[in-house]
């Protein structure tokens, strides 16, 4: 007779208990405490610009805006890159702007909210500032006044965006960024700007872009760069005015 196969066991591995964090020290809980108090009144600082004017005076709307300016030039690169993640989000709401945000709309979107949850998403599309071009307006401003590359190349990935839809209120927000980098005191606004500026054939963008220049061209010996650098950086701009100026573009 063959002999009865033998059932192959698994014996279950012994688990470890799992090991306790090491507890923090007195400086990294005052760190954990300081984050949350920075990242709460930045919160509350971007709800108050969301909620003007329906429920928030311009006064406060105004002090959340130095709020937000304060926090960024005052803390660490974390909180800077969160402050700048806050306005990209704010932004991305130009993505919806050829969408009516009706009760229907966001029963489509948000299939198990109930209908009182439904009804206050559609107040908040009516009244909230950045469902607006002049609220946006206003968010692409701040980024010009940041300080710092990273607030500059922001507001280039916005341009993009801006530059790549049709429409009226789209063309307003592309025109503001371009206003906005001339604002800025980076060097890659000005280097983006005139990146464009070479490689447009639109005339009248062309000519937002030369009058953003005009005030980079009276910023220009701020920058640290060598004598060679500024010259060259000079010597850019007044050929994109030269251009501007007699209605013609490169190529």
């Amino acid at each position: 007779m063959p002999e009865p196969q033998k059932n192959d066991v698994t014996i279950p591995a012994i688990q470890k208990p799992a090991e306790k964090p090491p507890e923090k020290t007195p400086e990294e809980k005052k760190k954990e405490e300081k984050m949350g108090a920075i990242i709460k009144e930045l919160e509350q600082a971007f709800f108050t610009v969301k909620f003007y004017f329906v429920a928030a005076k311009e006064d406060a709307k105004n002090d959340a805006i130095e709020k937000i300016k304060s926090i960024f030039s005052k803390e660490e690169e974390t909180v800077r890159q969160l402050v700048l993640y806050m306005i990209h989000e704010n932004l991305c709401q130009a993505s919806e702007m050829r969408t009516m945000h009706n009760f229907e709309f966001f029963k489509r979107k948000l299939p198990t909210a109930d209908p009182g949850q439904l009804r206050i998403s559609v107040y908040r599309a009516m009244f909230n500032y950045n469902f607006a071009v002049e609220g946006l307006i206003e968010l692409i401003s701040l980024l010009g006044e940041l300080e710092g590359d990273d607030a500059a190349k922001l507001l280039t990935y916005h341009f993009t965006f801006f530059s790549s839809v049709e429409g009226d209120s789209v063309h307003i927000l592309r025109n503001a960024t371009i206003a906005a980098l001339g604002k800025s005191n980076s060097k890659y606004a000005l280097q983006s700007l005139l990146v464009y500026a070479k490689n447009s054939d639109n005339d009248m963008l062309l000519g937002r872009i030369a009058s953003a220049l005009v005030k980079w061209d009276e910023k220009i010996e701020g920058l640290k760069l060598s004598k060679k650098d500024k010259d060259k950086l000079k010597d850019d701009i007044r050929q994109i005015m030269m251009l501007e100026s007699g209605n013609s573009h490169y190529g």
